[in-house]
């Protein structure tokens, strides 16, 4: 066994990990798998599900540190029986990344009740996986450098031209794709940080097989949003992949939305495409998240209204201007006299102008609300029988 645990790193390196994993359980009975921390399964002791490897990731975002250990039970899941506990052990040293980007070993069973044997036996697995990651390291470095011409390519002045074709087929990218606008935060609020494109990567690429991931802004600048372009048609699908990663990413503490183009046929609608993902995105932050969202808000252009997209290209304190400017004086005016008239005109605007139906709405009186709207109009110097001030007064509402 000493001579099997020596030459786990070596074979590691080159390129037979599964076999090793598969070896080891042979050998020893110790079930292992190699995890990424946002689940995906990179090798391993036989098959273990989707939905079993982010149960375990979602545990290692929380799992405190015992000795470079993790240990918790994760019930049912198919690596283990149900209610056998499963031990986590990181993979090399953090370098101060998050946790959601680093691997980790999944090892059914409980390291308190194994052999010193098989202690060492997982070291060296963690040991080989480590040199694996490395191993990796310079190719991901030259794959990163096409997806950023990529990505630079599209979003320059002159868009998808013969060099952006020519850039797409060198990343293996060919006719059909979808663009997609991603952003994750660790914390809330504006004080959060911003993750990079590693983040990324794990999400979207085990996805497609292979994608297009680059920083949208300007090297130096922070980076606010990841642009990618992946082979495909489904977005929909690509969607609900991403929610499936919410419990992991919430248990991380990090908030992750996304916006993903339609269906691309060829790389001339590139451009457009990533735009309207970007802002696909803006409108999905906008939205407030929904009880099963976990981490994650994914949503797809066809899941936008026009108008949304529209609200999310116009730059924050514009649309702050426009929606004080029309509605301040209504918020000012409710605030003195409890009057109720931004209450009364978002129903107005509900009910497609009908006064009968907004009174109907409040419980009042149908010349309540006619006052109402008297005083809305003196208020603002607009006329709500004009479709023009309707429109823009829905706008400034759903700006709020």
């Amino acid at each position: 066994m000493p001579a099997r645990r020596r030459a786990l790193p070596s074979a590691a390196a080159a390129g037979g990990l599964d076999a090793v994993f598969r070896d080891v359980a042979a050998e020893t009975g110790l079930r292992c798998w190699l995890v990424t921390g946002t689940g995906r399964v990179i090798a391993g002791a036989g098959e273990l599900s989707r939905p079993a490897a982010l149960r375990l990731a979602a545990r290692f975002q929380t799992a405190q540190v015992e000795a470079a250990q993790f240990d918790g039970t994760v019930p049912g899941t198919p690596s283990a029986g149900p209610g056998e506990p499963v031990t986590l052990f990181p993979v090399g040293e953090s370098g101060g990344q998050p946790r959601v980007t680093n691997w980790f070993l999944a090892c059914a069973g409980d390291q308190r009740d194994w052999t010193r044997e098989e202690l060492l036996t997982v070291t060296d697995l963690a040991a080989g996986a480590a040199h694996e990651r490395a191993r990796l390291a310079p190719w991901r470095s030259g794959e990163r450098g096409l997806a950023e011409a990529v990505i630079g390519r599209l979003t320059a002045a002159g868009g998808a031209g013969a060099e952006a074709e020519a850039l797409l087929r060198a990343a293996g990218l060919e006719a059909g794709y979808l663009a997609v606008a991603l952003r994750a935060e660790r914390g809330a609020g504006p004080g959060g940080v911003a993750l990079d494109r590693d983040l990324a990567e794990e999400l979207l690429i085990p996805y497609a097989g292979h994608a297009a991931v680059a920083p949208a802004e300007q090297p130096g600048q922070p980076v606010r949003e990841i642009h990618a372009v992946l082979p495909g048609a489904d977005a929909a699908g690509l969607a609900a992949w991403l929610r499936d990663y919410g419990p992991v990413l919430g248990a991380a503490g990090i908030t992750l939305t996304a916006g993903i183009s339609g269906p691309v046929p060829a790389a001339a609608g590139l451009p457009g495409a990533l735009r309207e993902a970007s802002g696909t995105r803006r409108a999905a932050a906008r939205r407030p998240p929904g009880p099963a969202d976990g981490g994650v808000r994914a949503v797809t252009s066809a899941e936008v209204d026009s108008h949304e997209l529209l609200l999310a290209s116009v730059p924050a304190p514009v649309l702050r201007s426009f929606r004080d400017r029309l509605l301040g004086p209504l918020a000012d005016y409710d605030a003195r006299h409890n009057a109720e008239l931004l209450t009364t005109l978002r129903s107005f605007l509900a009910c497609d102008g009908s006064w009968s139906a907004c009174a109907s709405r409040l419980y009042v009186h149908v010349n309540t609300v006619r006052y109402r709207i008297s005083r809305i109009e003196a208020l603002t110097g607009r006329d709500l029988s004009a479709l023009p001030d309707r429109v823009d007064f829905f706008l400034a509402l759903r700006g709020t």
